[in-house]
């Protein structure tokens, strides 16, 4: 482990702590800023000796000091996703550019999941702006992940290399999002039930802003992937049905989790497997 990797991924634990409360207080429509953070079930003012990323959970037992009663488990869990996710990008890109690209990317992605599977709902207020800053950040990410055909081809008919990056960006948000619609108001007509929700669409615009084309293929086949198993899974010990309805941006982030660390080398080695 190099010493600086540990010390981001402590800076990771710091901002998990932050995602706590955004997890938490924005499918509220409360301000993330004001009040300081408060126990959820008697209200008292969290004590900043007791708000300790992990360590307080710890040392308090998993539970609140002024009313006694449990602390979620995801709290020092949000905590830990994060300081890991932010150490793995400081492992994979060093302290360059993309690691704090990536680090906000999945900050976000993180927020989204466990929003979604509390509440089904995806944001606006973190879809949205992260469309936008996976655009406006596509010059410091990694110019790797916008190199597909379309781009290239597209970039090089124009005489626009210079900025294929960009290109790369707002074609990866436009292409999954207008496929998501698609898709979605195909399976709607067809079984007259909603299957995928414009949150999803909007993740989408999110991911392929941040991720580009391919890398948005990649979270879409490991997202219905894992989808899928967790489904047939739950249908097996007679948990879930054909109309249960899964939280589909929890698979969403953590397939785009997979292919930012994952998806280059998948797809290289199976071009390279299946090259003639």
């Amino acid at each position: 482990m190099h010493p600086e990797s540990f010390v981001y991924a402590l800076f990771g634990l710091v901002i998990g702590s932050f995602l706590n409360v955004c997890i938490y207080r924005l499918p509220r429509n409360t301000s993330i800023a004001l009040p300081r953070s408060r126990c959820t079930h008697c209200d008292t003012p969290i004590r900043p000796y007791d708000n300790i990323p992990v360590l307080s959970y710890i040392f308090l037992r998993g539970k609140c000091r002024s009313c006694g009663k449990s602390i979620s488990i995801q709290y020092p869990l949000v905590e830990l996703l994060t300081g890991l996710a932010f150490y793995g990008c400081a492992q994979t890109w060093g302290f360059t550019p993309p690691t704090f690209v990536n680090s906000l990317f999945l900050a976000m992605v993180i927020v989204l999941i466990f929003i979604d599977y509390h509440h089904q709902i995806l944001p606006n207020v973190i879809t949205l702006p992260g469309a936008v800053a996976g655009i406006v950040l596509s010059y410091f990410q990694d110019h790797r992940f916008y190199e597909d055909v379309f781009s290239s081809r597209i970039a090089s008919h124009f005489g626009l290399e210079n900025i294929q990056f960009f290109l790369g960006s707002v074609l990866g948000a436009i292409t999954w999002a207008v496929i998501f619609v698609i898709v979605g108001l195909g399976y709607q007509k067809l079984r007259k039930i909603q299957g995928l929700g414009m949150g999803d669409v909007k993740m989408m615009l999110m991911v392929g802003a941040f991720l580009g084309i391919r890398l948005g293929f990649m979270t879409i086949f490991a997202g219905s992937l894992l989808g899928s198993i967790l489904g047939i899974g739950l249908m097996l010990v007679g948990r879930a049905n054909m109309r249960t309805k899964l939280a589909f941006g929890v698979f969403l982030g953590i397939g785009s989790a997979f292919s930012l660390f994952y998806g280059l080398d998948l797809l290289n080695s199976y071009l390279h497997y299946f090259k003639p």
